[in-house]
């Protein structure tokens, strides 16, 4: 995102005192040394569970602790609600504030916009570190707890590899074949989840294992919101002086093999279906010129996507809120059309996933932010002993069980090695 004016004073924030050593440093180094900080009020709790968000290296990182305020909304239209409900409570005194928020995949059940106790914010590498509010004391070293002797145990429910080969086989049967003799609606793509269950024998510091993600995987979106924590590689929406800007992503192979992606008819369908679930909602979301660029190879650490980026001016009145909306849920994490595939996976996923795959990000009052899709993320309970880990494969008449199991396991290897090392 562009850089904020260095010398824009503004009710809520200030520049953080000795700012100048982080202005020039990376994202994932200035996460992993605000993360070691807290102001001398943040409780254990706060401190066990921070709100975090950390872009690549050209976008904004924020740090916060505690909450403020707290915006709750589900149903149809779940952001925008929420989004205007803070945006009213921000008024103009507050126009600079930022919320973290997070919403599930399933519109039934509420997400979230909260806007921290205290936070800590750059809009980009060279801007200075802000604090917010103006008044609050500047964080001082909360550094990680020493890294004791860890066994962490991944299990499986049970009879889940079962499940799963069920549940590909059932939407296989269904794919390319018309749904209702009303509409002659084809269902073309489903995308199907599971879950893998984590626990310690002692608590894990989710302060350590975001740092470890952002290092490893500075090309993706590092997230923390209400214990929902992870490193995703597709981003949503942007919007930022009337640009939006995503990154969709589908199609997926392990990096000794990612050449095969730009050939292999299977994964480039699947990734045209993505694409255009969010180029044929461009114009309802109010966005103008787009301009399309891929499909090109991502290449991250444990695997490769075909990915492609989509740039287009906003209309007025347009925030990442709402436009969030209108593309939500895309074909990457449900498939094409939505709603014939969002049924499918209610009938056969057997699986609630709460916020994975559902948009988490940020924005201020004004609607300018980012919000990407949660993946390759883990949900932790209290106390931080346990977690959820989730992962998906996107399902075409062509797909096979096996195969894709084999893919989920490769998206899920990011947390399990953070987690291993928490």
């Amino acid at each position: 995102m562009a850089p904020a004016d260095d010398n824009e004073r503004t009710k809520d924030g200030r520049p953080l005192h000795d700012e100048a050593k982080l202005r020039h440093v990376g994202n994932a180094e200035w996460l992993g040394q605000i993360l070691q900080s807290a102001p001398s009020d943040v409780t254990a709790e706060e401190l066990e569970r921070p709100w975090v968000w950390a872009a690549p290296d050209d976008g904004p990182a924020l740090v916060g602790w505690g909450e403020q305020a707290r915006f709750e909304a589900s149903g149809d239209a779940p952001m925008t609600h929420a989004w205007q409900d803070f945006a009213q409570w921000a008024g103009e005194g507050r126009d600079r504030l930022p919320a973290f928020g997070s919403f599930p995949f399933d519109p039934a059940q509420p997400g979230f916009l909260v806007v921290p106790r205290v936070l800590v914010m750059r809009e980009r590498p060279g801007a200075a570190t802000r604090v917010f509010p103006a008044d609050a004391a500047d964080p001082r070293p909360a550094d990680f707890a020493v890294a004791s002797e860890l066994h962490v145990d991944f299990t499986l429910p049970r009879g889940s590899r079962e499940h799963w080969t069920e549940a590909v086989d059932a939407t296989r049967a269904v794919l390319s074949e018309p749904v209702g003799s009303d509409t002659g609606e084809v269902m073309q793509k489903v995308v199907l989840a599971r879950r893998v269950h984590a626990r310690a024998d002692r608590a894990l510091d989710q302060r350590r294992i975001l740092a470890t993600l952002a290092a490893r995987f500075t090309d993706c979106w590092t997230f923390s919101h209400d214990g929902l924590v992870g490193a995703t590689p597709e981003l949503l929406a942007e919007v930022h002086d009337g640009v939006f800007h995503c990154r969709i992503l589908a199609g997926t192979r392990k990096p000794k093999w990612d050449e095969e992606l730009l050939t292999d008819p299977k994964e480039r369908r699947e990734h045209e279906l993505s694409v255009t679930s969010v180029t044929t909602h461009l114009a309802q979301a109010g966005l103008l010129d787009a301009q399309v660029t891929g499909p090109f190879l991502l290449r991250l650490p444990n695997v490769t996507h075909l990915a492609t980026d989509i740039r287009a001016t906003v209309r007025p009145g347009h925030g990442s809120a709402d436009i969030s909306d209108l593309l939500y849920p895309t074909a990457a994490i449900c498939g094409a059309p939505r709603d014939l595939a969002f049924a499918q996976i209610q009938r056969v996923e057997g699986l609630d996933r709460g916020r994975f795959s559902g948009p988490v990000g940020w924005l201020r009052p004004d609607g300018s932010g980012q919000w990407a899709l949660a993946l390759r993320c883990a949900q932790f309970d209290d106390g931080s002993r346990n977690a959820d880990l989730f992962a998906g494969a996107g399902i075409l008449p062509d797909s096979d069980a096996g195969r894709e199991w084999l893919e989920t396991d490769a998206k899920m290897e990011p947390m399990r090695r953070a987690l291993s090392a928490g």
